[in-house]
């Protein structure tokens, strides 16, 4: 992977970390030239294209998140057979390696990092995003002590993966909430116990719940009380405690509301506030609570021992119940799954995708299920009104009478246009591409007001809506325009009169060449580079064909009149090289013009002032 170009546009650097689900690479955004984070999916999750699809969505719709605490994902794309993410890039460490090398954290620092994660995951659950995976190992902090929270919405495309994939979930399991563990929806609370986990563990430098397996850590999340965080670390306040403990209470109902209630007690925990925090007891563990307890692998076997060597105490009767329930399964074998003993396959989920909202609420009805909306995005794929994803996927098993949750599509994502005028082509480009637009057609016209190469309209007009990837048309500027005329005849002029005339119209006589001619006598312009009536303007450059004489025997017949009157003076000449225009001048009365007539052979030389022959003269 080490220096492809992804996209022809992100060239990868170096490797920075690895998951269960993904590879994450140091690389360079080559068009605006930053650095930035790759997070390239495994080969397993890419051969499941309805997992890649969830996965492409849940990603656009964190990338909709903006904020100080959260990782920004900029971009979402495809090369070939490879899934990708680009992401902010972070340069710091995660906070899972800051507690392996601190052990605890100390409480004023804990309270601090903590309040950020609060502020960050507040804002995506305004934004009805919940992220379902809150670990230290996707809280980053970097250089200045910001934190940052990422891998938002990527859980929920990984738990919708095959059991084949559910190696990248077991990962998680330490921080899983009891409803996750269920196999229930896991809605904002779940995000709230998973960051009491996290909390647990930077106090006291280890995790609440561990086991042989991820079976056994998920069943005591949902029917274990773990060790208070105080008699690990004396340190901490008690105030700190209930925080911790309101936050992993097994019913949902009994955690805290929201983020910023969290993060509004531990401020005033920091400002040694007294405050009241209300803990309730852990309801007692109902064994029937495990009918929808989740799937992790067929290929996992149940945990060998949860009555490990350890002080013994009273074994209450739901206790029993659940030993020889899992004495049970130990009997009929590990080929059984945890699944097949546990869930009851009542109903099988619908496929609502792409159907109206209305024809959704139908078919599930008919399943005894109900549908509710959580949320409504804009989708480039799926028409307005139609559903883009439920949850659970089609084909799941589970209780009827349960809610299947949809997200409606809003139609095509739209933009608002960009301000390119003024800008190159090349800055405009930049600017529509940060936009997810493209350049459409591009004309040149010429422009006073802008120089050569500047935008100076663009189709549509700035701040219009439109879809993503419309293309929007440029004009581009030429410069002002040019003050073009016809080219003047110089043909017959003597060189110097020739040249005055060139200075006269503008234009810059460029170069001279001298050729041998029977028709004109020498220094008398013969040839023309513009033509005559040809399109110039000022600056033009003009070359000139000039006589060296004749080629052959020829004759000059002096010619002097005085005139008496004012007028324009013609000499033409007519020889065995035909006739022509020797000269052409306009002059005053009594001027005096002598001119040397070149002719060949018998020739008749005539002078005109204005329409009248004033001169005529016969050669031989």
């Amino acid at each position: 992977m080490i220096g492809k170009n992804l996209g022809g546009r992100y060239q990868i650097l170096s490797p920075i970390g690895e998951g269960g689900m993904s590879v994450v690479y140091k690389a360079k955004d080559l068009l605006l030239s930053r650095l930035v984070a790759v997070k390239v999916l495994r080969e397993q999750f890419t051969s499941d294209n309805e997992f890649v699809k969830r996965f492409r969505r849940e990603a656009q719709a964190a990338a909709s998140l903006s904020h100080a605490n959260i990782v920004g994902i900029y971009d979402v794309g495809q090369d070939e057979n490879l899934y990708y993410l680009v992401m902010e890039y972070i340069e710091g460490e995660n906070l899972k390696e800051i507690i392996k090398e601190k052990g605890m954290i100390s409480q004023e620092e804990t309270i601090y990092i903590v309040k950020q994660i609060c502020d960050a995951l507040e804002h995506a659950h305004k934004n009805d995003l919940v992220h379902r995976d809150i670990k230290p190992h996707n809280i980053l902090i970097n250089k200045e002590g910001l934190i940052k929270v990422t891998d938002f919405g990527i859980a929920r495309a990984v738990s919708a993966a095959t059991v084949t994939h559910t190696k990248g979930i077991l990962g998680s399991v330490h921080y899983f909430s009891p409803e996750q563990a269920k196999g229930e929806i896991a809605g904002h609370k779940s995000d709230i116990y998973s960051l009491g986990i996290l909390l647990y563990e930077m106090i006291t430098g280890q995790l609440p719940f561990e086991g042989d397996s991820p079976i056994s850590i998920a069943l005591q999340h949902i029917q274990k009380d773990p060790i208070k965080p105080r008699e690990i670390n004396p340190n901490i306040n008690q105030d700190l405690e209930n925080v911790i403990l309101k936050c992993i209470a097994k019913d949902s109902n009994d955690r805290y509301e929201s983020f910023s209630n969290i993060k509004n007690d531990l401020q005033d925990i920091h400002e040694g506030k007294l405050i009241q925090i209300e803990v309730k007891e852990n309801k007692k563990f109902d064994t029937n609570s495990l009918e929808n307890t989740i799937v992790f692998s067929d290929k996992l076997e149940p945990n060998k021992s949860i009555n490990n060597k350890k002080k013994k105490k009273k074994i209450k009767p739901t206790g029993y119940a659940l030993i020889i329930f899992i004495g049970l399964i130990l009997l009929v074998g590990s080929t059984w799954s945890f699944s097949k003993l546990f869930i009851k396959q009542d109903v099988i989920v619908p496929d609502v995708q792409n159907l109206t909202v209305s024809e959704g609420k139908r078919l599930l009805k008919d399943k005894k299920l109900n549908l509710e909306i959580k949320n409504e995005i804009e989708d480039d794929e799926v028409p307005e009104g139609r559903i883009i994803s439920q949850d659970p996927l089609p084909d799941a098993k589970i209780k009827s009478k349960r809610t299947v949750m949809v997200i409606v599509s809003k139609g095509v994502s739209k933009v608002l246009v960009p301000d390119i005028v003024g800008y190159t082509e090349a800055e405009a480009e930049i600017r529509l591409t940060n936009k997810e637009l493209e350049i459409g057609e591009i004309t040149n016209e010429y422009n006073d007001e802008y120089p050569i190469g500047r935008v100076i309209n663009q189709y549509p007009r700035f701040e219009d809506e439109v879809t993503k990837n419309s293309k929007i048309d440029l004009v581009i500027s030429k410069g002002s325009r040019p003050n073009f005329k016809s080219m003047i005849s110089l043909i017959g002029l003597d060189l110097n009169v020739a040249e005055a005339r060139i200075l006269e119209q503008g234009l810059v006589l460029s170069g001279v060449t001298k050729k041998p001619s029977n028709q004109y006598g020498e220094n008398i312009v013969f040839e023309q580079d513009p033509a005559v009536g040809g399109r110039v303007k000022a600056g033009t450059k003009v070359n000139l064909i000039i006589s060296s004489g004749t080629a052959n025997n020829s004759s000059e017949s002096k010619v002097a009149v005085k005139l008496t009157r004012p007028g324009n003076l013609i000499i033409e000449v007519s020889d065995a090289n035909g006739e022509r225009e020797v000269y052409n001048e306009q002059h005053q009365k009594d001027d005096v013009i002598t001119k040397n007539v070149t002719y060949n052979g018998q020739a008749t030389i005539t002078v005109y002032l204005d329409d009248e022959i004033i001169l005529q003269k016969n050669e031989q």
